[in-house]
């Protein structure tokens, strides 16, 4: 009797969460993320990304993993790095759909060092606002068309730098936190 009252009152729960949904799930078309992951800064949707500098900088793992950088706030405005954007060549180590919708393409050196990539989901209502707008949704098409043959390849990779906050469990991230999001360019 325990056993089926507790699985009514999950269905129940389940049900409840998914009518007050805050727009999450992998295959949601409108999955964002939370306003205490930064949003406005990873979609360049803040008063800041004006300031990113179009310029590209070839850089690589080992270079964006050594830089030494700040650890960061849910509320903190744009640093200086995250006015940059980067160019990679590397080894796409893991690709990943995530609650939030965003692809994550992780690249590796291939010596145990990362670099999370994400491509926001287009379909989030606070990206249409981006800059990069129709960059993200190339990216996203490009992704989805090619997801199943990315890892172990090589790929060339540009996109906006974004630090992180600190998630405080491993999983394998620049060692600084340091993250292209969002990815603007990508290609074999």
């Amino acid at each position: 009797m325990f056993h089926r009252q507790f699985l009514l009152i999950s269905i129940l729960l389940l049900c409840l969460c998914l009518s007050f949904s805050c727009e999450k799930g992998k295959n949601n078309p409108k999955s964002c993320n939370g306003k205490s992951t930064r949003r406005a800064v990873k979609l360049a949707t803040d008063i800041a990304a004006k300031e990113i500098d179009s310029l590209t900088i070839f850089s690589n793992v080992d270079s964006l993993n050594d830089l030494d950088l700040p650890k960061v706030k849910s509320d903190d405005d744009r640093l200086d790095i995250e006015k940059n954007i980067f160019t990679l060549r590397a080894e796409v180590h893991k690709v990943s759909k995530h609650r939030d919708g965003d692809w994550k393409i992780k690249l590796t050196n291939g010596n145990d060092r990362y670099i999370n990539c994400e491509a926001p989901n287009p379909g989030c209502e606070h990206a249409k606002d981006s800059r990069y707008f129709s960059q993200m949704e190339t990216v996203r098409n490009w992704i989805d068309e090619n997801n199943e043959d990315l890892e172990g390849r090589w790929v060339t990779l540009t996109g906006v730098a974004f630090v992180d906050i600190e998630h405080y469990h491993p999983r394998n991230a620049a060692d600084n936190n340091i993250e292209i999001h969002p990815i603007l360019d990508i290609h074999y």
